[in-house]
């Protein structure tokens, strides 16, 4: 017997959330159920299943995918089971089934998938067991398309109640496979019940328990589990006794009986646990929970592996092998076991969770990083006083940006909140409720990330954050706890979730899914303990110098963590918000935090921190952080000094930290992949994985930076490591000292016996004979050997001085010098005062130029830099100043290889040395002065290409201008003198230089948004005209459309100011054309701005030249749906004008409008334009619909999709059309008018709907019938066909009785326009519409008939009214054949009769007409006769 101890636990990986797990949307079902009466008397449940993990999983394999069904139950609603559907090549579901049982359920489900289904239909089979013992068998189809709300169908349940067995003892333990429900009673006995289309009680199962009856009496049963070993369905049975057996189901015999009590191992056996059988090493391990039965006991498992033997004679091992595990403290939760490991989910305090791996193997213990560490790291929440640190870092860092802190310090949290893994739905809206934000579920869930900050800030900001850091940080810091509170009560972990087939380990939460990874090597590295770094491959040394390059790093990283403990987690977060946000720059940031590090924290407003923690509180928090700091100090001294005891060197040092620099980069091997875009599980996990990894790289990069700035920081503090010059290390860390004097700087006189200093104290006289030797030393150190004393020893002095940067003392010291000499007369002044004046002026625009480096105060800043100017170019100008100054080389850096023959060339490689200087300082303006006096010195330079000259310049004069022009330009840059700029410009002669600093001129005009300097004129670009077009073409070309400034708009403005219409239409159309496929909003609206500038200013053009080169030779993402022929088409490849301009703006309009109503929407180049317009349809924009219809069609193309579209619009007035129900013979439940909130609404919205529907159509069949007549027989038709019972409106009948003018056609029969009477009664025949035919007919009958006088003329004329008698004719055959068939025989009677009469009156007027016609010409020609 083995017993494993609890050793340091390393880390084997860390939990990665699934995105969007907490936003699953539940279609609620009640699954109805006969609830069973419990026994009179009998106050506990039928069944007493001790508590189980709450959630499980099951395997669904199809094909070479697999999905995991998860189902999950609720602490706070025990009869409610949540299912979900997971798939790894899938998006995460949207929505998951919501089980609401009638009764409370025992922690017990099963789920698996049906054998046999039908193809394309899955179902899925869930076994539950209810408190009172009625089981419950449910056919779940997948997807889920069931109606949130609804009743889940009685036909998928299969019910049965235990309780009506002849066995009454109380269930104790449940369990189930594919059409088998198990369980075990308080008695010890077992039951099997096998779920075929009836629940029953197996037979065989019967006899087989019947035999179990017989032998001894065994306890009652803890628990069950079935398993699949070797081909053959096992049940492990667990009694309270300790008795184990092993029950072969189908055979019906039991092959192990083995007691767990006899290894000698305190505990009550609760929980039995089997994992998968190893078939070919015929071994499977089981896992035993035991509970400790006395106070202060902690349990453990026992694990027990089984050999068997594969045969007829299928035997267990009598003799398993055995561990145990302890569990030390917390409660399990769940636990998952394979063939070589065990993972244990325990609960070990209050919301504290942890992940245990055991390797049976190795008998080594690992743990797992859960996603609440990372989400308290995250919010500043790991520990008591890391959030205080932030209080008090940010109280110190931003005592200069009081008017930024609050949007900084609120930047920073909402960037952390709001990220994937510690965004959580449920906990921020119920944070935000905590906060007096009500919000309802519908606005909250509609909120996007923009909206979620604008809330949360908003609620921060009623809290009373004030605009000083520690206030804001602190308001943030109680928001955040209640945050984490709230993430981790609702994403309690459940259980685990392990697929031994895939190896795939995961964690089920109450709101969230999540699965583990294994840690990166570098993070293994820093997670792992510095004491037991063994592993050296990464320093890249030798083995035999592996032991001593580990202990420096050990102590490196020793010292980081160090640095990392007193800061907290706030230094990283800090600096990371700076480098993404531009309020505050990161070296502020990093230089603060070096202050920090050296003198501690040193709260700015004292005040402000009294207020919140109050007075005791601060004080107390105040002592904590000086005691913290301290610590700190002696900690990295000590740190330091083991550095020294390990290394001989800084190099030594630098080398292993250079060699864990490249290690924090992980080993990816970078080749070419095919890509291809996907979006699902899988990658959802790899990008949030990949997140965790540069965190944590970020992070130890960090902690690495600051350390080494603080070494630099420190300076001559680390001299006790004596890792340089000993003595120059500890006479730098004098410097600044009370005791320490400048003097100490000089050299001291050696005596006669070669000795510095005697080692015995001197006596008096003594004394006095070395300050005269020591003094005698100084005046006697000079510049030439003839030099004044005083002004050779001064400068001397002040040249050390400079030398060990001590600039404040030479700077003051010459000052003196330069006095003294404006008080030497001028006749006095010689060779020697000339090179004294020369090196003073040279050492003090050195120090002058350093100090203002430093200075802090602006005007004093420039006063200094505008002094070295005047210092450097005076220092130049004496002739003896070649000379003087070549002894400084080390001082200043001022060196000259060789002799320069003539003074106007070493001027010229001195100025060019002093602008290099300024601009090493960051201080163009004096760079600047120098580079113009060094271009002065060229020009003074006689015959420099040809003269003696030329030996010492290599150059040629195009060469040194052309840089020192460069140069110029880049100075005025940088002080954003743009016209300046552009002077040096031109001004300078080399072309490759020129144009190399005229794409940079734009570039940074367009980085600071100074486009306008090149658009508006202020700016001549004389003969670089073409270039700035070509350079803003090229990065045009190669910037985001989104970026600000739009240079195609910088293109156009450029163009324009020049009266280039032609150009700027091509760059505006190139900008339409540059977003590709992309059919989001915003880039749809900035083309059709594009697409607008490049017809109006297409139309500035002359028209024999308005058009465009074509752009579709270099980008053919332009739609070939926007043309309407292939003929325009292919003039397109040569040309683009005004009218396809102004048709790729109608469909790029079109797009646009759909893009607002719905962004799914993606129109492609393979659909047509009568797809577009079908969509707009839909979406009711019919003036789009209409513009596209007469821009891209013409004539009877036109004709032909307006009688498309009128079609379509006609079909949505249409409430019954055919094949549709038109009626839903459900009403809406009080649920779901609650969700909807106004549900009552329904029929009114419908009706005010179809209202509009109709004056739509009116509205533009009056617009558009003129221009094609036939429009309105088209909606006619299609109305009558669509709903044949519909009723055709009063304004459409008038338009087929009425002219073009507005008059009736009711005078002269029934002929007319296209869409005239005999074209309405037509159709009213074709249709079937009898009645209104007749009605119709009859009308224009008795209206013939009943004329006005003044129309009697006109009716009989010759052909002066026409009847359809073909049409009447058809009618009367309809009704006579209905009237056969005896459909309708009244109603077709009544018509024919009302036809009958109306047809005899008329055909009688027409007879009358026609005799009055006939006696009219006869008497005409009777007259005629008797007048000849």
């Amino acid at each position: 017997m083995a017993t494993t101890t609890p050793a340091a636990r390393k880390i084997a990986g860390t939990e990665v959330p699934i995105p969007g797990s907490d936003r699953v949307r539940w279609i609620e079902l009640t699954v109805p159920s006969t609830p069973s009466p419990s026994p009179e008397g009998d106050s506990d449940p039928f069944v007493l299943v001790p508590p189980r993990a709450a959630s499980g999983f099951h395997v669904v394999s199809s094909g070479d995918s697999q999905c995991y069904l998860a189902w999950r139950f609720h602490e706070e609603q025990q009869n409610v089971l949540e299912v979900i559907d997971l798939c790894a090549f899938k998006e995460f579901p949207s929505s998951g089934l919501r089980l609401v049982f009638q009764e409370e359920l025992c922690p017990f489900s099963f789920l698996c998938a049906r054998e046999g289904g039908r193809r394309g239909t899955p179902v899925y089979l869930l076994y539950v067991l209810t408190v009172s013992g009625v089981a419950l068998l449910c056919h779940l189809r997948s997807p889920f398309s069931y109606i949130s709300g609804s009743i889940f169908p009685q036909d998928d349940i299969v019910e049965f109640n235990l309780q009506t067995q002849v066995q009454s003892a109380k269930v104790t333990a449940v369990t189930a496979m594919s059409g088998c429900l198990v369980i075990g009673r308080q008695d010890g006995s077992i039951c099997c019940y096998s779920f075929l289309n009836e629940l029953r009680d197996d037979a065989g199962i019967g006899r087989l328990w019947s035999l179990v009856s017989r032998t001894k009496a065994v306890g009652p049963v803890q628990d069950i589990v079935t398993a699949t070993v070797n081909e053959r369905e096992l049940l492990f049975v667990l009694h309270l006794d300790g008795s184990l057996r092993i029950w072969d189901i189908f055979n019906h015999t039991k092959l192990l009986s083995y007691n767990v009590r006899s290894n000698d191992i305190e505990g009550q056996p609760s929980r039995i646990w089997v994992g998968d059988a190893d078939d070919d090493q015929e071994l499977i391990f089981l896992a035993v929970l035991r509970q400790g039965t006395v106070t202060g006991a902690c349990d453990c498992v026992s694990v027990y592996g089984f050999s068997f033997g594969a045969g007829e004679r299928f035997l267990f091992s009598p003799e398993p092998s055995f561990f145990s595990i302890p569990l030390v403290e917390g409660k399990l939760i769940d636990l998952k076991i394979s063939m070589d490991k065990l993972w244990v989910l325990k609960e070990v305090g209050s919301m504290l969770y942890e992940i245990v791996q055991y390797d049976c193997d190795t008998e080594i213990m690992h743990s797992y990083v859960l996603q609440e560490v990372s989400v308290s790291d995250q919010l500043f929440q790991s520990s008591e006083n890391t959030l205080d640190d932030l209080v008090w870092t940010a109280d110190s860092i931003f005592s200069s940006k009081k008017g930024q802190t609050f949007s900084f310090i609120s930047s920073m949290f909402l960037r952390r909140l709001l990220q994937p893994g510690v965004n959580h739905s449920s906990a921020l809206r119920e944070t935000l409720l905590e906060h007096k934000r009500f919000l309802s579920d519908s606005y909250f869930q509609s909120l996007t990330t923009s909206g979620l900050r604008k809330e949360i800030l908003s609620t921060i900001e009623q809290e009373g954050s004030s605009q000083t850091a520690s206030s804001t940080a602190y308001h943030w810091k109680k928001f955040s706890a209640r945050y984490l509170h709230n993430w981790c009560w609702n994403n309690r972990p459940y259980g685990l979730l392990l697929d031994t087939n895939r190896e795939v380990f995961g964690l089920i939460r109450k709101g969230s899914f999540s699965l583990f990874r294994c840690l990166e090597g570098m993070e293994q590295f820093i997670y792992g303990s510095s004491d037991d770094l063994r592993n050296l491959d990464i320093l890249g040394v030798n083995p035999s110098d592996n032991i001593s390059q580990s202990e420096i790093l050990i102590e490196v990283l020793r010292c980081m963590d160090h640095i990392s403990h007193l800061l907290g987690r706030s230094a990283a977060a800090i600096y990371h918000e700076s480098l993404i946000s531009s309020v505050i720059s990161p070296d502020e940031i990093v230089s603060q935090i070096l202050k920090i590090l050296g003198t501690g924290f040193s709260p700015q407003s004292p005040s402000a921190l009294i207020t919140l923690f109050g007075t005791d509180a601060y004080a107390e928090r105040r002592q904590t952080a000086h005691k913290s700091q301290r610590k700190f100090s002696v900690e990295m001294l000590l740190s330091f000094r083991k550095l020294q005891s390990k290394s001989t060197s800084w190099s030594a040092v630098f080398d292993v930290i250079e060699n864990f620099m490249k290690y924090l980069n992980t080993n990816v091997t970078i080749q070419e992949y095919e890509l291809k875009r996907v979006c699902n599980v899988n990658t959802a996990l790899l990008v949030q994985a990949t997140s965790q990894v540069a965190r944590t790289m970020f992070e130890s990069t960090f902690d690495l930076y600051l350390f080494l700035n603080y070494l630099v920081s420190i300076g001559g503090q680390l001299s006790s490591l004596q890792l340089g010059k000993a003595d120059d290390l500890s006479l730098h860390r004098k410097f600044g000292c009370s005791y320490f004097t400048l003097a100490c700087l000089l050299d001291f006189p050696k005596s006669a016996d070669g000795d510095v200093l005697s080692p015995w104290f001197p006596n008096p006289t003594e004394l006095v004979n070395l300050v005269r030797r020591f003094s005698g030393s100084i005046m006697s150190e000079n510049i030439a050997g003839n030099a004044d004393c005083f002004l050779s020893s001064t400068i001397n002095l002040a040249a050390v001085l400079v030398r060990h940067g001590q600039y404040q003392a030479a700077q003051s010291l010459l000052g003196i010098l330069d006095t003294h000499m404006n008080y030497v007369k001028a006749s006095q002044a010689d060779q020697d005062t000339d090179l004294a004046r020369s090196s003073c002026l040279h050492l003090n625009g050195f120090c002058l130029l350093v100090l203002a480096r430093d200075e802090a105060n602006i005007v004093l800043k420039e006063s200094k830099v505008h002094e070295a100017i005047r210092c450097f170019f005076r220092a130049a100008s004496g002739q003896e100043a070649p000379k003087a100054l070549q002894k400084f080389s080390v001082e200043t850096g001022f060196q000259i290889s060789g002799e320069c023959r003539s003074f106007t060339v070493w001027r010229l490689r001195y100025y060019e040395w002093a602008m290099q200087i300024f601009e090493q300082h960051s201080m163009s303006e004096g760079a600047c002065e120098f580079a113009l006096g060094a271009l002065e010195q060229i020009d003074s330079i006689v015959d420099l290409d040809n003269g003696s000259e030329a030996e010492d310049i290599p150059e040629t004069t195009t060469m040194i201008k052309g840089r020192l022009w460069a140069n110029v330009f880049k100075y005025k840059l940088d002080l954003k003198n743009f016209q300046e700029a552009y002077c040096a410009i031109i001004s300078n002669p080399d072309n490759d230089s020129k144009y190399v600093c005229l794409r940079r001129f734009i570039i940074v005009l367009c980085e600071l948004g100074e486009t306008k300097v090149i658009c508006n004129g202020e700016i001549p670009f004389t003969g670089l005209v073409e270039k700035v077009e070509q350079e803003l073409f090229w990065k045009a070309e190669r910037s985001d459309l989104l970026s600000r400034p739009n240079l195609y708009k910088v293109l156009y403005s450029f163009e324009a100011y020049r009266n280039n219409w032609r150009k700027a239409a091509a760059h505006m159309y190139r900008e339409g054309n540059a977003g590709g496929t992309r059919q989001l909003s915003h880039t749809l609206q900035e083309r059709l701005h594009a697409l607008s500038a490049a017809i109006n200013a297409l139309q500035l053009v002359d028209p024999s030249f308005a058009w465009l080169d074509s752009v579709c030779e270099a980008d053919d993402q332009i739609s070939p749906t926007a043309f309407g022929t292939d003929s325009e088409l292919s003039r397109l490849k040569f040309c683009v004008d005004i009218e396809i301009l102004e048709k790729e703006y109608t469909l790029t309009e079109a797009l646009y409008m759909l893009s607002t109503v719905n962004s799914r929407f993606n129109f492609s180049d393979n659909q047509s334009i009568e797809a577009l317009t079908d969509i707009l349809i839909n979406e009711n924009m019919y003036d789009m619909v209409f513009t596209i219809v007469l821009k891209f069609r013409k004539e009877s193309g036109m004709k032909r999709e307006l009688e498309r579209v009128f079609a379509a619009i006609a079909q949505q007035c249409c409430p019954n059309r055919v094949g549709n129900s038109g009626k839903n013979l459900l009403l809406p439940s009080s649920d779901d008018d609650a969700r909807d909130g106004n549900g009552n609404s329904i029929a009114m919205a419908h009706q005010s709907q179809g209202s509009c529907h109709w004056e739509t159509l009116e509205i533009y069949l009056e617009k558009y019938k003129d221009l094609h007549p036939r429009l309105p027989v088209i909606v006619a038709e299609t109305l009558l066909y669509t709903d044949p019972e519909i009723e055709l409106p009063l304004w459409l009948v008038q338009m087929f009785k009425t002219t073009k003018a507005g008059n009736r056609m009711i005078s002269w029969g029934m002929s007319g326009t296209e869409a005239d009477p005999a074209t309405l009664f037509r159709l009213y025949i074709n249709y079937g519409r009898h009645t209104e035919a007749a009605n119709l007919l009859v009308e224009y009958l008795e209206s013939f008939t009943s004329s006005r006088p003044v129309d009697v003329l006109h009716r009989k004329k010759m052909s002066a009214a026409w009847f359809p008698y073909t049409a009447i004719e058809r009618l009367w055959c309809q009704l006579e054949e209905m009237q056969n068939a005896g459909h309708s025989v009244d109603q077709c009677d009544r018509l024919k009769k009302l036809l009958h009469g109306s047809l005899i009156s008329h055909l009688q007027q027409v007879v009358v007409d026609s005799d009055d016609v006939l006696s009219s010409l006869g008497g005409g020609k009777g007259m005629g006769s008797q007048s000849n």
